[in-house]
């Protein structure tokens, strides 16, 4: 009885695919599609269509169960500074991140301003791997290797981070990514647009932005055109950049006049030598740098990095005195390849001295081109060392199943830790008095009726002490780091690599 109904069906289905075929053959509009997809794509390029898009939906439906909550005080600077735009006000801090928030003004269009900020970088974030297997494909030449740099990059945690996080961190990576792309490609018009991009996103990439700059150099423009090609490609991308530098600083200074020149200078000067952990606040910054990332990222890859990023730059010179013109395509790879190395070992060379090695994110953009080197490289070595393939690849699968074991452990807990104190102090009204130096603003924000101290400053400590003192069990503390002499009632633990847990203590008198 129950197979007949299953008959018919299959019959159905069979007449239907008999119709599709004749429809096919017959040349009707009801199948352009599919005969443009088939001319269009050969067999490797749709199975690696179909495996990217797998993976796609398996990242997405991960990623969909974290809510989107703004998690830091920078997030709500750029919340609030989509709404109203003055550097002055925090709106958002300086420098001002225009194209940031020109961007999020447009997201603010179809979603909520409170997390515009937050789709711009997790969009922003979904096409990072795209643009990293793009970059491949046009250092190597290698199909799978660039599915194997999409793959890599998805599994990343910090790529989740900074998806989550509202910052401008994957906006800039991802124009820095299309920069790099246009000008492996010797379209120095689109480098000077997406620098000029990058850098109205997020300025202290200027760094990356000196780094492709290098680029002609690399490609051996001079020798093969004349210094006066290198010019020529100079000015093309630098014209450009100008006139989008131009644009930022007009749309800031139309806001808050020649005031966002002090602000400048005050903030520079605190971030070096006051609230910045840097080189200049404090001596160990280097080595902090490399707990961090040992700790983060684990050691096996923060010495792939280094030891692939640097190999990839010297290689380069090896190469080019080795091969003839019969390797031109082998030396041109190396050439884009160390290209890209060289702007990852800039980048990391400024961010230890100069950024915070509290803040994972800052070392994203070396993460990202990392991966396009040691997948170029892997790509050569699949078809001469089997030795140093196997290394590789167990150093791959090393990387995969940390992340692998690190984003099922995120699943425990959707929320940020910031957003699970918030919840935490919700459901307990004794909390009356909060002291934090983590997302101070923020917690000002969304706790309403609550006094909070910035505990940065010596007086916060005092008045927590003295409301210990006059009403106990209403004064409570909210640390990154454990707390000696007073009582731990929650830990908060971070969902990715690049969040910081948090703990609350209860202020004794």
């Amino acid at each position: 009885m129950q197979s007949v109904p299953y008959t018919r069906k299959s019959v159905g289905l069979f007449n239907m695919m008999s119709q599709y075929i004749s429809d096919l053959r017959a040349d009707k509009p009801s199948c352009l599609v599919f005969r443009y997809v088939a001319k269009t794509m050969n067999a490797p390029k749709l199975i690696a269509a179909m495996i990217t898009l797998l993976a796609y939906v398996c990242w997405w439906q991960w990623i969909s169960q974290f809510p989107l909550q703004l998690t830091s005080d920078d997030a709500l600077n750029f919340a609030r500074g989509v709404q109203r735009f003055s550097v002055l006000e925090f709106r958002p801090h300086f420098p001002g991140y225009p194209a940031f928030i020109g961007v999020a003004h447009i997201a603010a269009r179809w979603c909520d301003p409170q997390v515009a900020v937050i789709w711009v970088s997790l969009i922003s974030a979904m096409l990072i791997p795209l643009a990293v297997a793009r970059l491949i494909f046009l250092c190597v030449s290698s199909l799978v290797a660039a599915v194997v740099g999409c793959l890599l990059v998805l599994s990343q945690p910090l790529l989740a981070s900074i998806a989550l996080s509202g910052l401008s961190d994957a906006t800039a990576i991802l124009f820095t990514l299309l920069s790099l792309m246009a000008a492996s490609q010797k379209q120095y018009r689109w480098v000077g647009v997406w620098l000029g991009l990058m850098l109205a996103t997020r300025p202290s990439y200027f760094v990356l932005a000196l780094g492709v700059g290098m680029f002609p150099w690399w490609h051996g423009l001079h020798r093969q055109l004349g210094v006066k090609a290198v010019v020529k490609a100079y000015f093309q991308a630098s014209w450009i950049i100008a006139v989008i530098g131009a644009l930022s600083l007009g749309f800031i200074w139309a806001h808050d006049g020649k005031a966002y020149i002090d602000e400048g200078i005050r903030f520079t000067q605190g971030h070096f030598a006051i609230w910045g952990n840097t080189v200049e606040g404090n001596d160990a910054t280097l080595w902090q740098w490399v707990i961090a990332i040992s700790n983060g990222m684990g050691w096996p890859v923060l010495v792939a990095a280094f030891l692939s990023l640097l190999s990839s730059v010297f290689l380069v010179f090896f190469q080019s005195a080795k091969h003839g013109a019969s390797s031109v395509h082998r030396v041109n790879s190396v050439s884009q390849l160390a290209a890209c190395a060289s702007v990852a070992v800039a980048y990391w060379t400024w961010i230890s001295l100069g950024q915070n090695p509290d803040n994972l994110r800052h070392w994203a953009p070396v993460l990202f081109l990392f991966l396009v080197v040691i997948v170029g490289q892997l790509s050569w070595l699949a078809k001469s060392n089997e030795l140093w393939l196997v290394a590789i690849m167990v150093l791959a699968g090393y990387d995969v199943g940390r992340n692998v074991a690190a984003l099922a452990q995120s699943r425990l807990q959707p929320q940020a830790p910031i957003q699970q104190a918030i919840t935490w102090i919700r459901k307990h009204p004794q909390i009356r008095v909060i002291g934090t130096n983590y997302s101070v603003n923020l917690v000002r924000a969304q706790l309403k009726g609550r006094a909070v101290y910035d505990m940065f400053y010596p007086s916060s400590q005092r008045a927590l002490s003295e409301q210990a003192q006059s009403d106990p069990h209403s004064a409570w503390r909210l640390s990154g780091i454990r707390l000696n002499g007073h009582e731990l009632y929650a830990q908060f633990p971070p969902r990715f690599v690049g969040e910081r847990g948090l703990y609350l203590y209860q202020i004794n008198q």
